[in-house]
């Protein structure tokens, strides 16, 4: 093995380590905002405004 191979081992472990945690944590943070959505969704509008040229 090469003199450096141990230093490239370590940084592909520790690069793929970082994108499959950001992965991980931006599919937690999208699983979470999805649970709230149906929570604005259901917030009451005002009758009459939606289409109204006044």
């Amino acid at each position: 093995m090469d003199k450096y191979s141990g230093y490239v081992i370590v940084v592909y472990v520790v690069t793929l380590g970082l994108l499959f945690g950001y992965l991980a944590w931006m599919w937690l943070r999208l699983r979470a905002v999805k649970n709230e959505a149906p929570l604005q969704e259901q917030a009451p509008q005002t009758p009459g405004r939606r289409g109204s040229l006044r």
